[in-house]
Order: C-alpha cells, then sequence, then structure tokens
C-alpha cells in the first residue's frame, strides 16, 4: 500500500524560495495546523502538484510560484520534491521545478522545468538512485500508477483541494464528470464502443463481404456458362471446317472445267475483239477525215512539196516578228515621252486655272464690297456713295461714318436699358413692401388657423376623455365597497392573530429557553470546574483567541458590506441590528415590487392591446387589398373575354345593352316582312314602277330595286332570323355575365372608397397610440428591473448579516466563556460526578428540542397569518391606488369639461378675428394689383423701344463687321493681286508650247502603229496559211490509214468465229453460274466460320476475365463465414463486458454507500436527516448506457436531493464522508487520505462527532498503513485528535519576520 514519506518545498506561494520546508508524514495520522493565510493549505497544493502535476484550481500559473517582486529577483526558481513508497513497496522519490521570470514589459511569465522521477533505494545498484523519467508528461502517467489509483481518484478524493471540497454536491454535469472519471467509467464505456464500433464496421464489412461473394457467385456461374458455350463453340466450328472443305473440292472441279472452256473460246473471241477495234479504227479515221474537210482549202501539189513549203515558212515569220518587236519598243518611248509632256500640260492647265479664279474672287470681292457699300449708305441713309468703282479714300471714309452712327446707336441702347432697370428696381421695392404687408395679414391668418385647429382637436379629445370618464363614479363606488371589505378582512386577520397571542407564546417559550439554556450552561460550568486547572486555562486561551479572531471577522464583514448597506438602508450598518434592518427594507421593497408589477402587467397588457389591434388592422388591410387585386384581375379577365375594348365593367354593360336592343330591333323588323318584300317585287317586275312611290323604273334602278328586295327577303328570311335569335342569345348571356362582373365592380369601389380609407385612419390612429403605451410599458419595465436588482443585493446582504448575527452572538457566548473560566479558575468545583450532571444535561437537550419544536409550530401559525394580512394589505393598497386613480381621472374630467369651454370662446374669438383679416388682405391687394398694372404698361413701352434700339444696334454691327471682313479679305489679296497676272501669261504661254510638241509626237506614234499593223497582218494570215497547209497534210493522211484499216479487216474469217461464239454464249453461261452458286456457298460456310471463331476468341477472352473464379470463390466464402463468425465473438465480448461494467458498478456503489451509511450515522448528530447516499440513475437503454449521479438524503425512507436543500456544515460533513467513503473503495492500494479544513461549518457537537470518527476510522486502519493528513486551524480539533493518543507530533505552520511561511514540528501535550 502507498504511503508517504516526506514533502520538501521551495519557492511555492508564501514558502521561501532560498531554502527548503521540510515536512515528514506520520502514520496514522499528520495533523498541520495554522492560523488563516500562514500556508496551511499549500501543502495540500504541493502533494497534489507532486502527484499528478495540476495546479491549484482558480490560479494563474505565475500565482503559484513565489512573487518575485517580493523576492526582489528577477527569476525565481521552485521546487517540490517528495518521497513515498509506491503501491508495490518500493520507495520512490519526485521532483518538479518551476520557474517563474519578469518580463520586459513589466508582467511574469511562468516556465515549467523537467522534473525527476526515480527510485529511491535499489540494493541491485548499490543504494543509489535511478532516475526513471524526467519528461513532465511521462511523470503524470507513471505517479499515479505508483500510487496505485487513477489520477481522478488523487484529485477529488486524496488531495482534494479546499476550494472544491464540495464537489460532491456541485452541479449535476460536473458531477457526473467527476464520479465517471473515479469510476473509470469513461475507460470502460471506451473499450465497449470501441468493441461496438469494431464489431459495426466489421458487420458492414462483412455485408460488404457478402456483397463481394454473391458477386464473386455471380461471376462463378458466368464463367461456367463461358467455359460451356466454349465447348459447344469449338464443336460447330470443327463441323463447319469439314463442311467448308467439302464445298471447296466441288468448287474447284467446277472452276477447272470451266477454265477449260474459256480457254477454248479464246481464239474467236479474240477475232471478234481485233475485228471490233479494227472497225473502231476505222469509224474514228473517217469521222477525224469528214471533221477535216468541212474546214480547210485543198492546196495542190505532192506531199514532199506541202512540206517544203511548211518548213521555209517558219524562217520568213521569225524575221518579221523581229523587226514587229523594234516597231513596238519604238512607239512605247514615243507613248512615254507624250506621257510625260501631258503631265506638264495638265499641271499647266491646272495652275493656269487656280489663277484666273483667284483673279476672278478679287474682282468679285471688290465687287461686292462696293454692292454693300451703296447697300449700306442707302440703308442708313449716308449719301455720296452710288457710284462705281469707288476710291479707297471714298470707302476708308464711309467706314469711319458708319463706325460713328455705330457707336451713336449702342450709347443710346446702353441708356435705355439703364432706364428700365432703374424703374425694375424702384417698382420691386415699393412691390415687396406692398408684400410684405399682404404676407403678415397672412400669417395672423395661417396662425389663427392652426390655433384654431389645435383647439377642435383639443375640443375633441376633451369630449373624447369626458365620454370615458362617465362609468368613473361607478366604478368609484365599487372599488369604495371592495376597500372596505379588504379591511373588515384585515381587522378579522388582526383579531386573529391577536386572540393566538403567538408573540405572548413565543415570548414563554423563549424565556423557558433561556432558562434551559442558563441551566445547561450552569451544568456545563459546573462540568467545567470538575476538570483539571490546566484544562481551563487552555480552553481559556482557546476561547480568547476566538474572541479576537471572531471580533476581526465580524468588523470585515461589516466594513466590506457597509457601503451597500448605507446605499439600501441609509445608515450605517451595526451587527446587532444589520439583520433586523435588512428584513425591514427588504418587507418595503417587495410590497414596492408588487405595487411595480401590477402597474407593468397593466402596461403591458395596455401595450399587447394596441399591438394586437395593429396587427389585426394591418390583416384586415392586406385583405382586402388581396380582394381589390382579386377583384382586378376578375375584371381584367372578364373585359378581355368580352372583346368590346371597353375598360370599365359599366361601359362593357352599356355596350352589351346596346347590342342586345340593336338585335332586338332587327328581329322585330325582319320578322313577318318576307310576304311584304315578295309582294314588293312583284309589283315591281309586273308594273316597272316603285310600289311605294310610284315612281316608273328603268332597267338600271330595276336591278337596284331588285338588289335592295332580294336582301330585305334575305334579312327576313327564317334562317337569318334563327341567326339574329341565337346572336341576341349570345348577347343576352354576355350582359348577365357583364352584370355580375359591374356588381364585382361595385364591390371594388366600395372597398377601395369606404373600407380602406376607414381601416387606415384606424391603424394611423392605434401607431400614433403605440409609442406612448410602448414607453410606459418600458418604463415600469425598467423600474421592476432596478427592485428586483435591489431585492438581490438585500437577499445577498441578509445571508451576510445573518453570519453576522451569528457571529456576533458566538462573540457574546464567547465573552461570557471567558467571564466563566476566569471565575472557574477560582471556585473550588462542585460534589456531583460527572456522568451525574451530563446526564442532567443531555435531559434539559431533549427538553430544549421539544420546546423548540413547539416554537417552530408557533412560528409557522405567525408566519401564515402575517402572510394572509400582508396580502390582504397588498390588495387593500392596490384598491386604494385604484381609487385615488379613479379619483383623480374624475377631477381630469371635470377639468376637461372646463378646458371645452374655454376652447370654444376662443374659436369664438378667433372666427371673428379671421373675418377682419380676410378684409385687410383684400384691401391690401387693390394697390398691389394697381402698382402691377401700372409696371406693366411702363415696361412694355420701355421693353418696345430697347428692342427697336437693340435691332438698329443689331442691324449697324452686322454692317460694320460685314464690311470689315470684306476689307480684310481685300487687303490679304492685294499683294498676290500684281504677282499672279504675269504668272496668268507665262503660264498660258506655256501650255501653247506644250499643245504643238504632243501634236507633233502623236504624229510619230501613228506612223509606228501603222508599220506594227502591216507587220501583225503579214503574221496573221501567215498562220492561216500554215493551218490549211497542215490540214491539207492530215487528210492525206487519214484517207491513206482508212485504206490499211479496211483491208486488214478483210482478212479475217467472221463467219467461223460467229459460229464458236454462239456455242460459247449457250453453255458457258449455265457453268459460270453453277461456278458462283458454289463460290458463294463457300463464302457463306466461311463467313459462319469467321463468325464462329470471332465468338469463340470473344467468350475467350471474356473467360480470361474469370480466370482462378473458382479459387476466389473460395477464398472469399472462407473469409465471410470467419468474419461472421469473429463478429459473433464481438457481440459476446461486448455483452460479456457490458454486464462486467454494471456489475463493478453496482458492487462498487453499494460498497460506497454502506460506508458512507454507516459514517453518517456515526458521525452526525442532528435528526432531520437519517442518512446520505449516492443515487446513480441509469440512461441511455442498453446500447449507450451512461449513468448520473446526485447526493441523496432520507428522512423517514423519503429521498430528496441534498443540493440545495442543506445547510453549509451538512454539505461540508457530507463532502467528507463521502470522500472517506470513495477512498476507502477506490484507494485500496493506497492508504493516504488529506482533508483540508474538514471543521468548516460544522457546529460544536458534530465537530466533535467528527474528530470521534476519525479516530475509529484510524484505529480501525492503523495496522494497514494507512496515513490521514488533517490541516486544520481549530486547536479544540487538534486537541481531540491529541487526546486519542492517535499521534505523538503535529506540525504547525506560520509567518516568521519575513512573511515567509515556515513549518515546525511540535509534540503533543
Amino acid at each position: 500500500m502507498a504511503c508517504l514519506n516526506k514533502l520538501a518545498i521551495r519557492g511555492i506561494r508564501s514558502f521561501d524560495d532560498k531554502q527548503l520546508a521540510v515536512i515528514e508524514f506520520f502514520t496514522p495520522v499528520t495533523v498541520i495546523v495554522g492560523h488563516n493565510g500562514s500556508g496551511k493549505t499549500t501543502i495540500i497544493e504541493c502533494l497534489k502538484y507532486a502527484a499528478t502535476g495540476d495546479h491549484p484550481p482558480n490560479s494563474r500559473g505565475v500565482a503559484f510560484v513565489h512573487d518575485p517582486k517580493m523576492a526582489n529577483e528577477k527569476e525565481v526558481k521552485a521546487q517540490v520534491r517528495l518521497r513515498f513508497v509506491a503501491a508495490n513497496g518500493q520507495r520512490m522519490f519526485v521532483m518538479r521545478n518551476l520557474s517563474v521570470k519578469m518580463k520586459k514589459t513589466g508582467g511574469m511569465g511562468l516556465e515549467t522545468l523537467e522534473g525527476v522521477l526515480g527510485v529511491s533505494d535499489n540494493t541491485d545498484r548499490g543504494n543509489k538512485r535511478g532516475t526513471i523519467s524526467t519528461k513532465c508528461a511521462a511523470m503524470n502517467l507513471e505517479i499515479p500508477q505508483l500510487f496505485g489509483v487513477s489520477k481522478a481518484v488523487l484529485e477529488n478524493v486524496i488531495f482534494c483541494h479546499q476550494e472544491e471540497s464540495y464537489w460532491p454536491l456541485s452541479e449535476p454535469a460536473l458531477l457526473k464528470k467527476k464520479f465517471d472519471d473515479i469510476f473509470e467509467a469513461t475507460k470502460y464505456t471506451k473499450a465497449l464502443d470501441n468493441i461496438k464500433t469494431l464489431r459495426k464496421d466489421r458487420v458492414a464489412e462483412l455485408k460488404a463481404e457478402k456483397e463481394r461473394l454473391s458477386s464473386l457467385s455471380l461471376e462463378k456461374a458466368h464463367a461456367d456458362k463461358l467455359r460451356t458455350r466454349m465447348s459447344d463453340m469449338t464443336s460447330n466450328i470443327a463441323a463447319k471446317e469439314i463442311e467448308r472443305d467439302q464445298l471447296t473440292e466441288r468448287y474447284n472441279i467446277v472452276v477447272a472445267a470451266n477454265a477449260k472452256f474459256l480457254e477454248t473460246a479464246t481464239k474467236f473471241r479474240e477475232t471478234f475483239v481485233k475485228v471490233e477495234a479494227l472497225e473502231e479504227k476505222k469509224k474514228r479515221y473517217q469521222e477525224e477525215l469528214d471533221s477535216a474537210r468541212e474546214n480547210f482549202q485543198e492546196i495542190a501539189g505532192t506531199d514532199e512539196e506541202l512540206a517544203n513549203r511548211l518548213k521555209n515558212y517558219n524562217d520568213h515569220i521569225s524575221e518579221r516578228k523581229r523587226t514587229r518587236v523594234k516597231f513596238d519598243s519604238k512607239r512605247q518611248d514615243l507613248e512615254e515621252e507624250i506621257a510625260t509632256q501631258r503631265a506638264a500640260h495638265m499641271k499647266k492647265v491646272s495652275e493656269h486655272g487656280q489663277l484666273a479664279a483667284e483673279a476672278k474672287a478679287h474682282e468679285e470681292v471688290l465687287r461686292e464690297r462696293e454692292e454693300a457699300i451703296r447697300e449700306l449708305s442707302t440703308k442708313h441713309q449716308l449719301m455720296g456713295y452710288d457710284y462705281s468703282p469707288l476710291e479707297r479714300e471714298k470707302i476708308i471714309e464711309f467706314i469711319t461714318r458708319l463706325t460713328d452712327l455705330q457707336r451713336a446707336q449702342n450709347n443710346e441702347t446702353d441708356a435705355l436699358q439703364s432706364e428700365q432697370k432703374s424703374k425694375s428696381e424702384t417698382y420691386n421695392a415699393q412691390l415687396r413692401r406692398l408684400h410684405a404687408e399682404v404676407e403678415r395679414f397672412k400669417q395672423q391668418k395661417d396662425n389663427l388657423r392652426e390655433r384654431q385647429a389645435t383647439l377642435q382637436r383639443g375640443v375633441v379629445k376633451a369630449d373624447r376623455e369626458v365620454d370615458a370618464a362617465e362609468a368613473l363614479t361607478s366604478k368609484q363606488k365599487n372599488i369604495e365597497t371592495d376597500i372596505a371589505e379588504k379591511e373588515r378582512r384585515i381587522q378579522l386577520v388582526k383579531d386573529e392573530i391577536k386572540a393566538a397571542k403567538i408573540e405572548e407564546n413565543l415570548g414563554e417559550k423563549a424565556v423557558k429557553a433561556r432558562a434551559l439554556e442558563a441551566k445547561v450552561a450552569e451544568l456545563s460550568g459546573e462540568i467545567q470546574s470538575l476538570n483539571t486547572q490546566g484544562s481551563t486555562r487552555t480552553r481559556l486561551d482557546i476561547s480568547r483567541s476566538n474572541l479576537t479572531k471572531t471580533e476581526t471577522e465580524v468588523r470585515n464583514l461589516v466594513e466590506i458590506n457597509n457601503a451597500t448597506f448605507r446605499a439600501l438602508v441609509g445608515s450605517d450598518a451595526r451587527p446587532e441590528t444589520m439583520e433586523r434592518e435588512l428584513n425591514r427594507v427588504a418587507q418595503e421593497k417587495e410590497r414596492e415590487l408588487a405595487d411595480c408589477e401590477d402597474s407593468a402587467d397593466r402596461a403591458s397588457r395596455n401595450l399587447q392591446a394596441v399591438e394586437a389591434s395593429i396587427s389585426e388592422l394591418k390583416n384586415q388591410l392586406r385583405k382586402k387589398s388581396e380582394d381589390v387585386r382579386s377583384y382586378d384581375i376578375t375584371i381584367k379577365r372578364g373585359l378581355e373575354e368580352t372583346g368590346t375594348g371597353a375598360v370599365t365593367a359599366h361601359g362593357a354593360i352599356t355596350e352589351a345593352e346596346e347590342e342586345v336592343n340593336v338585335r332586338k330591333e332587327e328581329i322585330d323588323q325582319n320578322t313577318g316582312s318576307s310576304k311584304v318584300y315578295q309582294g314588293f317585287l312583284k309589283i315591281g317586275k309586273t308594273q316597272k314602277r316603285c310600289p311605294l312611290c310610284a315612281r316608273d323604273m328603268n332597267t338600271d334602278v330595276m336591278t337596284t330595286f331588285e338588289k335592295n328586295v332580294h336582301e330585305g327577303i334575305q334579312k327576313s328570311s327564317a334562317e337569318s332570323i334563327r341567326t339574329a335569335n341565337e346572336e341576341l342569345d349570345e348577347w343576352q348571356t354576355e350582359l348577365k355575365r357583364l352584370k355580375q362582373l359591374g356588381e364585382i365592380a361595385s364591390a371594388r369601389e366600395t372597398i377601395t372608397s369606404k373600407d380602406i380609407p376607414g381601416l387606415q385612419a384606424q391603424l394611423k390612429e392605434k401607431e400614433k397610440q403605440l409609442p406612448d403605451v410602448t414607453a410606459k410599458a418600458t418604463e415600469t419595465s425598467k423600474s421592476v428591473a432596478s427592485l428586483r436588482q435591489d431585492i438581490s443585493k438585500i437577499s445577498s446582504l441578509q445571508e451576510i448579516a445573518r453570519l453576522v448575527s451569528r457571529e456576533h452572538g458566538s462573540l457574546q457566548q464567547l465573552k461570557t466563556d471567558i467571564s466563566n473560566l476566569e471565575a472557574s479558575l477560582i471556585s473550588t468545583g462542585s460534589t456531583k460526578t460527572v456522568e451525574e450532571v451530563q446526564g442532567e444535561v443531555d435531559d434539559i437537550k431533549a427538553e430544549q428540542k421539544t420546546l423548540e419544536r413547539e416554537r417552530q409550530t408557533l412560528m409557522a401559525e405567525k408566519d401564515r397569518l402575517q402572510t394572509n394580512l400582508r396580502g390582504f394589505e397588498n390588495d387593500l393598497h392596490a384598491l386604494q391606488l385604484n381609487l385615488s386613480e379613479v379619483k383623480n381621472q374624475l377631477s381630469h374630467k371635470m377639468q376637461a369639461e372646463q378646458r371645452i369651454g374655454e376652447m370654444k370662446q376662443e374659436l369664438t374669438d378667433i372666427s371673428a378675428t379671421l373675418k377682419d383679416l380676410g378684409t385687410k388682405i383684400a384691401e391690401a391687394d387693390v394697390p398691389i394689383q394697381r402698382l402691377e398694372q401700372e409696371h406693366s404698361q411702363a415696361d412694355r413701352e420701355l421693353t418696345a423701344k430697347i428692342a427697336k434700339a437693340q435691332r438698329a444696334s443689331q442691324e449697324l454691327n452686322m454692317s460694320v463687321d460685314k464690311l470689315e471682313s470684306l476689307n480684310k479679305t481685300i487687303e490679304r489679296q492685294v499683294y498676290v493681286r500684281g504677282k499672279r497676272a504675269r504668272l496668268l501669261s507665262e503660264c498660258a504661254q506655256k501650255i501653247e508650247e506644250l499643245d504643238s510638241e504632243i501634236m507633233e509626237l502623236n504624229g510619230k506614234v501613228e506612223e509606228t502603229r501603222v508599220e506594227i499593223s502591216g507587220i501583225d497582218r503579214e503574221i496573221s494570215e501567215g498562220g492561216a496559211f500554215v493551218g490549211n497547209l497542215r490540214e491539207n497534210m492530215r487528210v492525206r493522211k487519214l484517207i491513206k490509214d482508212i485504206a490499211a484499216t479496211q483491208a486488214e479487216i478483210a482478212t479475217y474469217d467472221l463467219d467461223e468465229a460467229a459460229k464458236a461464239k454462239r456455242i460459247f454464249d449457250e453453255k458457258y453461261a449455265v457453268e459460270k453460274q453453277k461456278e458462283t452458286d458454289l463460290h458463294a456457298e463457300c463464302s457463306h460456310v466461311d463467313g459462319e466460320l469467321s463468325s464462329l471463331r470471332v465468338q469463340l476468341k470473344t467468350i475467350e477472352a471474356d473467360f480470361k476475365e474469370f480466370k482462378d473464379i473458382s479459387k476466389r470463390y473460395r477464398d472469399q466464402l472462407i473469409k465471410v463465414k470467419l468474419s461472421d463468425m469473429a463478429n459473433n465473438d464481438l457481440e459476446k465480448y461486448a455483452k460479456a463486458l457490458d454486464n462486467a461494467i454494471m456489475k463493478y458498478h453496482s458492487l462498487k456503489m453499494e460498497e460506497v454507500n454502506d460506508t458512507m451509511r454507516h459514517l453518517w450515522n456515526k458521525t452526525y448528530q442532528g435528526t432531520d436527516i437519517d442518512g446520505i447516499k449516492i443515487g446513480s440513475d441509469s440512461e441511455g437503454g442498453a446500447t449507450k448506457r451512461s449513468y448520473n449521479y446526485r447526493v441523496v438524503m432520507t428522512k423517514d425512507n423519503v429521498e430528496m436531493d441534498m443540493r440545495g436543500r442543506c445547510s453549509a456544515g451538512q454539505k461540508m460533513l457530507a463532502s467528507i464522508i463521502i470522500r472517506l467513503a470513495l477512498a476507502d473503495s477506490f484507494g485500496q492500494n493506497c492508504g493516504i487520505l488529506a482533508l483540508d479544513e474538514p471543521t468548516n461549518a460544522l457546529d460544536l457537537e458534530n465537530i466533535d462527532a467528527l474528530a470521534a470518527s476519525l479516530i475509529d476510522i484510524i484505529n480501525e486502519r492503523k495496522g494497514h498503513n494507512f496515513q490521514l493528513i488533517v490541516i486544520t486551524h481549530d486547536e479544540n480539533f487538534l486537541r481531540k485528535l491529541g487526546q486519542s493518543e492517535v499521534m505523538e507530533y503535529y506540525w504547525r505552520v506560520s509567518r516568521d519576520s519575513r512573511q515567509k511561511s515556515v513549518v515546525e514540528r511540535h509534540r503533543f501535550g
């Protein structure tokens, strides 16, 4: 069994970083005592850190190491060494190192250094240490195994930190995690999940393997079929090959016979072929001869003469061609020279035309300027310029006079424009003054109208308020009746409280309880007086120390919470009245909260009502809009179906009614008129006269008459009338449908004109109310939240106040105890024995418990009556508020009626004032209109003058600009004019010279062309002569060839050849057909053979894909069977492991709960809890089971969750007992258990009982290498343990002069 030997600490929290602090752990118990803040808990933290490598909870890493600032160092190195005996009995040691360095930024950084885990003594190594590992991760895994427990047991059971000591009563999720880690359920469930996952994966793989086996089975069956087909195919190929060989042999015989017969018939065939070729050759020669004779002239002479003439003619023609080339080269040279001269001629002609155009343009500009001067002189009445040509001086004079005239006209125009501007400014100033006066009157009128509208709205609003307040009188009476009823009930409850005399009974019980307490105190003092003098002094020292500590705690609590208390209560906190004042303020806040919640509920209901109304109105609007859209679609479709082009339904109805009336008139007119028309026709034809007007009719008129009468007869026929009736029915049906459409249109009009505007007005009114209602609801909600926050703060302070009151009571008790102890030191003692006095104390305590139960009953009855009284008082307060509100509303009603009268009087005054302002505005408009008329008349006259002057100025400006433009053009041409005249004459002379040269060159070119033409004609005629000569020679050769061919044809015997051909034609075709049939049959058999071979190759290729298919199928079948068996085994393993986990869990839980029940009954001194246990509820079903844990307490066989229902002392005691039970069950290989401040929140009785239980546990396990480590500041608890003779030494932790933690060993007693 594992146990601890020594612990060395350096540089951890308040322990010095320069030297080690060493603690040796005793067996069976090691007690470490010290004041708060001395460093006791640091020892547990170091043990946990050495064993698990985890830092303390809620602590940053650097906070675990001694602060470098306190050590005046830049780096502090910390070290924890632990020597222990492993579960296997081997002595081990572990060393962990940390380092904290100051950063340049002012912060601190933590670094975990390498540690050492090794064997402390090893006889095989000569008693030297052997290192196992220096890696922190490896050490974290190895050390829990050496202790013989899991890491979870080390953290949560053996070395549990003080801040986590209540973990058994933590929230369910955290509790489940803790217990799962302790039970190592995660490891086993992971193993179970892995098995199940493996089986699931293997089942999926098995399914795939079975699919693969099925596929291989199909492939094997297919391979067997292919094998059978291959065998059948091979047999068929062998039979076809035999058949092919037989047919080939027959075919070869027939082919040989036909070849021999064909060879016999080849001779006559060759004769016929040769004769046919000769005939064809002869025919071709004859055709060529006939063609040649058509296009040639026969030349006399022998063939030799014709050949000589053809040979010499070629030399002559070559000489003439060379001569032609010379003349052609000369012609080209002449033509090039002509082209050069013509280009020069064209250039000169172009230059001459340009010069002539410039001269003409200059003359035209001069003429245009003189015409302009004459025109302008006439226009502007400047005499003396009507002759031509004008001298330069005259022109300059005219320009000067015209410019002066222009300047004078421009000055006149400017003067008129200045006059108009001045008059406009004067007019605008007067008009602005008059308009300002009118606008002042209008503004007064608008202000009065706005005030009138405001007053009218105020009257309407006040009327609504008055109407709404009509029912307030009856409501006031109802509320007053309810208030009277509530006051009566409150009086009844008060009478009941008074009659019950609860306070008197409680006072009597309190007096009796104090008497019993005094008696108990007296007996306790008597017991204490029986103790030795040393024991009395020890208790006196402890009481004084506790008195000082308690006073400090009370003072600190009051000072820390005084600011919050002052903000809530309004005065400073005092320990003796703090709880009472907070209870009073809490009641006031709760009443205020109830009122605010009522107001918030009303505001919320109002808001919901307004929002619901808005939502309903929007829904109605949306529905109405949808109805309008639906009606529009229906009307549109109906009008489209009508096809009349009507835009509205009512228009379509009018058109349909007109169509119906027209059809009815036509039917009425045409019904029965057929006989009348026939009578008219008969009279007209017989008498040649119109039966209506008695006018005679000629042939043309008669034709027209007959046509019209026939049309009338046609319209009045039965068929026409039936057609008209059908059309009438159709239009009547259409009219009925359109009237239905008209009803829809009317409904749409009603919705758009009445329903939707009404809903929109209601929606606008509701939306106008929404901001006020929302603001009121938000304000009341904020008030409720603020009050709840204050009540929450008061509740938190009440807990502290109860603690302060309890501690304050403890102070008084301690002061009394100290006085008693000091008196007992002087007294002489008592004659009774300790057992007799203790018996009397037990009897009195039993009587105290009975008295306490009676007091609790009275308090419950008092609370019930007080609750009823508060409820009635709250209802009364609410009714009084409602009554006050109703009275306020009635007051508002009277004020509203008074306001209505005042506003109506003001409206009357405003109406009279508006009439006066209307008259003033009308009178003020008269001068404005008169001024506008005068200004308009003057402005029109002046504008006309200005326009006339501007036109004159514009004309003069245009005249001056035109003349200046012409002068500039002429000035630019003055210098060029004299030079251009000379160039023009030179250019004309050069053109004449070039014309004569070109004529001379043209004559030379024409002579050369004549020579070339003669040579060409000679050459051309020579080609025709040569062609005719050659044709004569070809004709003579063709005649000779025809004769030779005819002679060769005559040499062959055609009769014998014809006879042989006839025999060949009769027999060869039959034999050849037989050969063809045999060849076709052979080819067919070859084709079948080829197809069979291809199929065989295909089958063989397919069969290759199924190579070793039988072996693969057999291997797959074996694999599937083995996988199926393995999956069944995995299922069995999973079930066995699951059952084992359940069994292990149930056994362990039963063991833990038995230990807890035993320890609780032995330790807990109260009567409200019979026992505690850990409840584990299974969830998740059989496939994935997990457990939810909870700590429950039992009372009268009723189980209740302990979380949230127990006091701090019960929580501490339950947590210690649960850890003891878990250590007993899960720490069988590790006899270590550390308890940090186990007496926190426990009363004296339970502290004594806890000490007794621990002593019993220590005595039971004393021989089993058991180690209990207790850290406490309670000297009484230390003394209880020391008096049981379970320890000889204990350790005391304190601070030295440098405020460093030091550890010292002390002998008990």
